[in-house]
């Protein structure tokens, strides 16, 4: 995997590896291709990083396409150890994990999660720990109910346990995907308009979104993905490498 920039010089250089996840209880929103785009966008665009994609869904739907892609710079992993006998995520081992691969020279390593549909915040304490929590959705009904429902199980997670932890919880990025239109953006915005989370940039439908996971020859339908996307994926690894700089936890729906 080149860089599509060697001459990168506005390096982050971060204390310890920085976590996101995107989650979100319902299926189908996009959970899985914008792991793959933030991933792939990081170890592209960022030469002097490492990234690890922890896929934590049954299926392995972005673990067994990317794998192909792994070299110095992007691994997939997979451990039997992150997982509980019930399927659970072992929250303990995550964290663990999450924390450890110290001390750095010359690299800064990031952790991207993909979660599984049907993800409950009450088992999936790890996610506390995380530096940003993104959740797509799309402005479909059910879509819309099932992560009206998923924020409220995280505020929950978040007053259970505000006692552990050293700071104020991670932010969480709404990530409005696959609308059609302006208005449809608008409505989606306004489902949500009371809730205390960002509201990111929406990526508008696109084809090539169906064939994300799909390996051709030359891995033509990733490379158009990468190159169509570029604007969008240049924006969501900003919020990654720089979450640290978003504004103060808001107290009603802030638009990025």
């Amino acid at each position: 995997m080149n860089s599509e920039n060697p001459q990168q010089v506005n390096q982050v250089v971060l204390a310890k590896p920085r976590s996101v996840v995107f989650a979100n209880s319902k299926g189908g929103v996009g959970k899985s291709t914008l792991a793959l785009m933030a991933s792939l966008g990081i170890a592209t665009q960022h030469p002097n990083s490492r990234v690890e994609l922890i896929d934590l869904d049954v299926q392995k739907t972005s673990s067994e396409s990317l794998r192909r892609f792994e070299n110095s710079r992007f691994s997939v992993l997979e451990n039997e150890d992150f997982f509980l006998n019930s399927g659970s995520p072992n929250n303990g081992n995550l964290i663990n994990h999450m924390g450890s691969d110290f001390p750095y020279s010359t690299t800064q390593k990031y952790i991207v999660f993909d979660c599984p549909a049907g993800n409950e915040p009450s088992r999936s304490t790890f996610l506390m720990h995380c530096d940003v929590i993104f959740v797509p959705t799309s402005v479909g009904d059910a879509d819309v109910f099932a992560t009206l429902k998923y924020l409220e199980e995280l505020r929950q997670l978040f007053g259970r346990q505000k006692k552990n932890l050293d700071g104020p919880p991670p932010p969480i990025v709404l990530l409005p995907n696959m609308v059609d239109s302006r208005d449809e953006f608008n409505e989606l915005r306004n489902h949500f308009t009371n809730h205390a989370v960002y509201f990111g940039k929406p990526l508008y439908y696109a084809p090539v979104f169906r064939r994300a996971f799909r390996s051709d020859e030359n891995d033509t339908s990733v490379a158009t993905l990468l190159r169509q996307a570029k604007p969008y994926i240049a924006w969501l690894t900003k919020i990654i490498r720089r979450a640290d700089e978003l504004p103060q936890t808001p107290k009603k729906l802030f638009q990025l």
